[in-house]
């Protein structure tokens, strides 16, 4: 294991905790994405549900939209505002 000084803040870190804070900057927008895409999608279920899903069209583009949906819960399920 290897260690790494931050010039600015004079403080050690190892090279997991590097990876770590690297792989946080890059997965914490797709976290969020994914949070608010599941948080909104939902919005889009009301005109299908209000008007009936008479039509394999309908169906088929409420199931779509439940797959994204489960999709999105997965991906920004770890997602934590900041306080």
């Amino acid at each position: 294991m290897s260690t790494i000084t931050d010039p600015e803040t004079k403080t050690v870190r190892t090279s997991d905790e590097e990876a770590k804070s690297s792989d946080y900057s890059l997965s914490t927008p797709i976290q969020r994405i994914g949070f608010w895409t599941a948080v909104a999608l939902p919005f889009l279920y009301v005109p299908l549900l209000a008007t009936g899903l008479d039509t394999p069209g309908q169906l088929q583009t409420f199931l779509i939209l439940v797959a994204i949906n489960l999709t999105a819960l997965l991906i920004g399920h770890r997602h934590r505002a900041k306080a």
